[in-house]
């Protein structure tokens, strides 16, 4: 059959476009699919990891997902739905006219917007179903009986949970003949519940008043405090994130909290020991559902038509009551003390999720496809006889998986480059000449190179790209696909190195993998930040050449003047760790302008000074994700003298594109 699924947009890693990619591979296999984007060009984001026998119709490609092209509001979008300020009269008449020409044998809207709009529209010979993505409940009271008049002309509509499929209207609807059919959201499945432990906690989604982000801070602080060395992770995006960031910072999490503006992607929840839902009512299950499709069990409030659904008889999560950050701090505890509970809660969160994969999501819309008979319903007359043409071909896309092992390796598993004989790393740059060769083994679902830390140590500060090459010798650049990187937060393995060496793959704009490598002979990792009422205590342990043969010292540069080094306080040096004292005062005295930006760098008295920096970790740019507190004080009196008038000077550590320490100064009026 010729499928064609309705989504807003596919050119932003949002939940409805991931949703669209996710139904799109479920059904890939069977048949030929068609995204349909109401909004935005025809490349989808890279994120998506669209499959490349899906196509993409692009109804607006010159219109942005967010912009408008007409200021006249839809007339086919119920007014009153949550998405009807993202339609207007010009996207009526450009989806209705796609649709009557389509051709497909099944038309999915995504949406309630997009599902007023197909139950209105005129598709011939089409099944027409429209996936609700949230409890119809949530829609509002003026929206829902016209949701329910609109809805009865299509063929079926598939709720994505069982509780909100008994809910009033889907009876009527049902009664009305249309078929009525729970499906959950399709999932990607890891693929062993066996991953390295990586202390993290996530907290997916948006950031508004019902997801209780609040809630989820303060039960990790509480956790954190009895059980240290976890780190908290919150992806989302929405009206709060100045207020949790601000929590944050009033909670004293600066260094065990960081903040993603995007939403979690499947590797996130893999790279988690634990996920916490913390809302006060959940749209769907789908974060509950994300975590468990990567082997992550769940802390989740006890609410109606999410996880008490998914986790009935606590296969794979803890519940606890909505609201309470005592009982959700406990349940922390509990998984953060018992590695043996969380890792049976792996394994029955996989089984669990299996049920939600896209083989078995597959299957089950077959079965709905097989029930309704198409054109039964509704105005547009009988369904025509197809061809029932097998699916299109995957077009050969050269892209990689890679994972890091907890001892280090890089397991890269390349798809679609037939007689791939090598992995290349290769640096990019001018002058840069460095390359790494790794031959490559053929497997059950795909072919794999294993590339041992050490080797990449050859590799200068910088970046470099990732190709696979065949056996000819021809070189195809590899596109990002889904990397994990839970392992690489342990330096053990490179222990034996002469000087520190760190490889990251992340995404470019354009969706290759490439390598954020760092490679320097001596480095000051910092691991804390702790704040007293006259400056900040460093903590970090060091790693490469430091002789120890001087003072040990912190040292400030002046990042408009480099020339300009400073003593900003004592450090310690002890089996390998440091502790230096950062004093405000010294900061403050060398200060000229109003605001200046000053490096943050750690010397043992024998050699160049070093950067302190945060690099062996899993985070590419740290800059965006945390931030710290400022710490303003009044000058001291006897600072420039009794006659001189004493500012008010804030200073603020921040992470440079680099990862490096620097400190902004500012002087506030």
């Amino acid at each position: 059959m010729n499928i064609e699924i309705l989504v807003h947009t596919l050119a932003t890693d949002s939940i409805g476009a991931r949703a669209a990619a996710r139904l799109a591979q479920s059904l890939a296999a069977r048949h030929r699919v068609a995204v349909v984007a109401a909004r935005g060009a025809a490349a989808a984001h890279p994120a998506l990891r669209l499959p490349g026998s899906v196509g993409v119709v692009a109804l607006a490609p010159s219109v942005a997902a967010g912009d408008r092209d007409d200021e006249n509001t839809s007339q086919l979008v119920i007014a009153g739905d949550p998405e009807f300020r993202r339609y207007n009269r010009a996207d009526d008449a450009r989806l209705q006219k796609h649709l009557a020409a389509s051709g497909a044998d099944v038309v999915i809207a995504l949406s309630s917007a997009l599902g007023a709009v197909l139950a209105q529209s005129r598709v011939p010979h089409a099944r027409r179903v429209a996936r609700q993505p949230a409890p119809v409940e949530r829609l509002p009271e003026s929206v829902r009986a016209r949701w329910a008049e609109l809805y009865a002309e299509l063929d079926a509509v598939v709720p994505l949970t069982r509780s909100d499929a008994a809910a009033p209207e889907y009876r009527t609807l049902a009664a009305a003949g249309v078929e009525v059919r729970p499906i959950a959201e399709p999932v990607l499945l890891a693929e062993s519940p066996d991953k390295p432990m990586t202390g993290v906690v996530i907290s997916a989604g948006r950031l508004v008043s019902h997801r209780r982000v609040d809630l989820a801070l303060h039960a990790f602080a509480r956790s954190q405090a009895a059980q240290p060395g976890w780190q908290l992770r919150v992806f989302g995006t929405g009206p709060l994130r100045r207020e949790a960031r601000e929590l944050v910072t009033a909670l004293g999490l600066h260094d065990d909290v960081l903040l993603f503006d995007r939403e979690a992607g499947e590797e996130d929840f893999y790279d988690a020991d634990i996920a916490l839902v913390t809302a006060e009512r959940l749209d769907s299950a789908r974060p509950v559902w994300e975590a468990l499709a990567q082997a992550t069990p769940v802390v989740a409030t006890d609410v109606p038509c999410g996880a008490p659904e998914v986790l009935a008889g606590g296969h794979g999560g803890l519940l606890v009551p909505v609201g309470d950050v005592g009982a959700t701090a406990q349940a922390l505890e509990r998984y953060m003390a018992d590695e043996g509970l969380r890792t049976a809660h792996r394994t029955q969160a996989l089984a669990t999720a299996r049920t939600a994969g896209t083989d078995q999501v597959g299957d089950a819309y077959e079965d709905l496809f097989t029930a309704v008979r198409a054109g039964a319903r509704g105005r547009w007359g009988q369904r025509r006889r197809t061809s029932g043409a097998a699916p299109a071909e995957a077009r050969p896309r050269a892209s990689a998986d890679c994972r890091v092992l907890p001892n280090g390796a890089w397991e890269v598993t390349v798809h679609g480059v037939p007689g791939v004989r090598a992995v290349r790393v290769k640096e990019q740059g001018k002058g840069r000449t460095a390359v790494v060769d790794v031959a490559v083994a053929v497997g059950g679902d795909g072919t794999r190179a294993l590339i041992d830390a050490r080797a990449l140590a050859v590799l200068g500060e910088g970046r470099a790209d990732l190709y696979a090459v065949d056996g000819k010798g021809k070189e195809s650049r590899l596109r990002y696909g889904r990397c994990t990187l839970g392992g690489a937060r342990d330096v053990g393995h490179l222990g034996d190195l002469d000087h520190f060496h760190w490889a990251l793959p992340y995404a470019t704009e354009g969706g290759y993998l490439r390598l954020r490598v760092w490679s320097r002979p001596s480095h000051a990792e910092l691991v804390t930040v702790d704040y007293g009422d006259t400056g900040l205590w460093l903590t970090g342990w060091l790693h490469g050449r430091w002789q120890g043969g001087g003072e040990p010292a912190l040292l400030l540069r002046r990042r408009q003047e480099p020339s300009r080094t400073l003593a900003a306080g004592r450090a310690r040096f002890e089996d390998g760790w440091f502790g230096a004292e950062l004093h405000m005062d010294e900061a403050m005295r060398a200060r000229l302008l109003t605001r200046e930006n000053w490096d943050v760098l750690l010397t043992d008295g024998s050699g160049e000074p070093v950067r302190v920096a945060r690099i062996a970790d899993d985070q590419v740019v740290r800059r965006d994700v945390q931030r710290f507190p400022e710490l303003v004080r009044e000058e001291p009196a006897d600072l420039f003298g009794p006659d001189v008038d004493r500012a008010v000077v804030g200073l603020r550590p921040y992470f440079t594109a680099d990862n490096e320490l620097s400190l902004v100064v500012t002087e506030h009026h």
